[in-house]
């Protein structure tokens, strides 16, 4: 009788100990970094300087979730697959370092309200889509202008870009979204 009476305990034991232990709620991600450029003062003194605005997202695209479309009409933000820092910021971080490598033309730097920056030339993304879609693919949209420092839009173009998944997962999803930003501001560069 003893023993049952201990084997009950011990069995209550280790299922109360499995039952409280922490439970895998997903994982956090953010988008892969571009290697920063250094130059020195007198390179970045040469060219005008380029305002990079914090990127516009759709309001669904906003928050903390990865998006991702499961049909034409659907999408679904996800719970335990997040991005770890605010998505808008990291879009608009990787857009001013692959500028500053890809073209020689502006200095593109973050919006700042310590500096005055009224009269510099801005650049604006308004993205609709960065998510992944039942397609297999990634698809980000939206247009870019580019405001000169007369508040007047020199330079315009949509953004539709699609790149497939080399995997399955988020990991994938979040690899794909980074090569189509590259692909964003290659096409970026060529044209201001």
């Amino acid at each position: 009788m003893k023993r049952v009476f201990f084997l009950s305990i011990a069995l209550f034991v280790g299922l109360t100990g499995c039952s409280s232990a922490p439970e895998t709620k997903g994982a956090l991600y953010l988008l892969p970094k571009a290697e920063p450029v250094t130059l020195s003062s007198s390179d970045i003194s040469q060219r005008p300087t380029l305002v990079v605005r914090p990127v516009k997202l759709a309001s669904y695209l906003n928050d903390s979730g990865i998006v991702y479309r499961t049909s034409e009409t659907q999408v679904i933000q996800a719970r335990n697959n997040q991005w770890a820092h605010s998505i808008s910021e990291q879009i608009t971080q990787r857009v001013v370092t692959e500028l500053r490598h890809k073209q020689t033309h502006y200095w593109p730097t973050e919006m700042n309200n310590l500096l005055d920056q009224n009269d510099e030339a801005k650049l604006q993304l308004t993205l609709n889509k960065f998510n992944g879609s039942y397609k297999g693919n990634i698809e980000i949209e939206g247009e870019w202008l580019l405001i000169n420092a007369e508040g007047n839009v020199e330079k315009s173009a949509p953004i539709q870009i699609s790149q497939p998944l080399q995997n399955e997962g988020y990991g994938a999803l979040v690899d794909a979204l980074s090569v189509g930003l590259e692909e964003l501001t290659s096409d970026i560069a060529k044209k201001i």
